[in-house]
């Protein structure tokens, strides 16, 4: 089959022919300008008719691949020269005008004819388009105008949902960065600007979505890991904020716990498939599971070091060691608080009275207590709870016997007392 470029009288009228009647006239002839007009209108229409019956006598995909890329590439280069001639009102303004028949008008109609043409493979051959070609500088305004509009009002949003400076920077960054482009010299992709688009489109359904503003920072990370958002500087702010959450917890295991939870959390986590603020980073989810993995074989080697052979032969003995218990989590954070409410118990440090027993302690369901669900519990007035822990005492005290076990009747009624 006989080889197709169908470009080639765009590519000499705008090399060639414009170039050589725009230096010797200031302005076109009537003749020049409608002869030029004709030529441009019949072309493009030739292009739409003979482009169709082309692709079909192909058959290959590959072939057909090569073709509409090859196409969608010149097309975008011979907009950016003629765009090179043209204000960004004009760019902008879809309307043709041949009244005054000037150099800029003909530039214009240039350049819907071919806009007109990528549109065509656009919607007829989307699927092989090169992502990664850039986008035409009207492509380019366009979103330029929206973006800086619609981070505005995003930006009162987040505000108001009390999400911090630091992320909305970060979040905002690609969209401020995207409307300092010069149009005519911009490498924004369509791959980059289509994600930048389908990003602001949830930013703002987020914000819509969000009755209960608390939570609207944990469901913009969620959003930002679902669209694998793997821009380096969120990641870093991601990183920031897991250590700092890490800094609450007292002690190793809480650490681990809450680590391991995120692993599970992210590893789980609903992704938008193909779908990359970066192709050439790592996604998001990737980055984040093997810092976490990281960060848990860290805290398991200094529990290890800390805790685990060198400890003495007394400590060594109980490292393993639980008292089992019938009494579920919120039992015993109840009856802990009866014995330091009441002086029974006279520690002054609390949350390692909690650490202590969630360590040293099994629940009727549980083998390992959490400290955050046991300090939770202690903290939690629960009626239902407190009669439990009442029946447990009572049968405690039908169980004493007078004499010897004197004793546990005064436990017991001092407990009592608490209700």
């Amino acid at each position: 089959m006989q080889q197709y470029y169908p470009l080639s009288f765009f590519e000499k009228f705008i090399h060639v022919d414009l170039q050589q009647a725009s230096h010797k006239r200031k302005h076109p002839d009537e003749q020049f300008f409608t002869q030029a007009v004709d030529d441009i209108v019949n072309e493009k229409n030739n292009i739409l008719e003979r482009t169709g019956r082309y692709l079909y006598d192909l058959r290959k995909k590959k072939q057909v691949g090569w073709f509409i890329q090859h196409c969608q590439q010149h097309l975008v280069i011979l907009m950016e020269l003629v765009a090179a001639n043209m204000t960004e009102e004009n760019l902008l303004d879809t309307s043709i005008s041949t009244a005054k028949k000037t150099w800029t008008d003909l530039y214009k109609i240039i350049y819907l004819n071919l806009a007109e043409l990528l549109a065509y493979f656009e919607r007829k051959f989307g699927k092989y388009l090169d992502i990664d070609c850039k986008v035409p500088p009207s492509y380019l305004l366009t979103a330029q105008a929206k973006f800086q509009k619609d981070v505005a009002i995003l930006k009162d949003g987040f505000i108001s949902s009390g999400v911090d400076e630091q992320l909305q920077q970060v979040v905002f960054m690609p969209f401020l960065e995207l409307t300092k482009n010069n149009h005519t010299a911009s490498p924004i992709t369509y791959q980059q600007l289509h994600y930048l688009t389908e990003m602001n489109k949830r930013l703002f359904q987020l914000l819509d979505a969000s009755g209960d503003k608390s939570d609207f920072p944990e469901k913009l990370h969620e959003l930002l890991l679902f669209i694998n958002f793997n821009n380096i500087h969120y990641f870093e702010y991601w990183v920031s904020m897991i250590t700092v959450q890490l800094k609450g917890y007292p002690t190793i295991r809480e650490k681990l716990e809450q680590l391991m939870y995120l692993q599970k959390k992210i590893s789980q986590a609903t992704l938008k498939p193909a779908y990359v603020f970066n192709s050439m980073r790592p996604p998001l989810q990737n980055k984040m599971q093997s810092w976490l993995a990281e960060e848990i074989v860290y805290y398991k080697e200094i529990s290890a070091t800390s805790g685990g052979g060198h400890l003495p032969d007394e400590l060594a003995r109980w490292k393993d060691f639980k008292i089992q218990t019938i009494f579920s989590v919120s039992q015993i954070g109840h009856i802990l608080k009866l014995l330091l409410d009441s002086g029974i118990y006279v520690n002054k440090n609390r949350a390692e009275v909690l650490d202590f027993f969630s360590f040293f302690f099994t629940s009727v369901k549980q083998d390992s207590i959490s400290p955050g669900s046991l300090r939770n519990n202690f903290y939690n007035d629960n009626a239902a709870v407190s009669r439990s822990v009442r029946d447990i005492l009572m049968q405690l005290v039908n169980q004493s016997h007078k004499g010897i076990n004197m004793a546990v009747c005064l436990v017991v009624d001092c407990f009592l007392q608490q209700f």
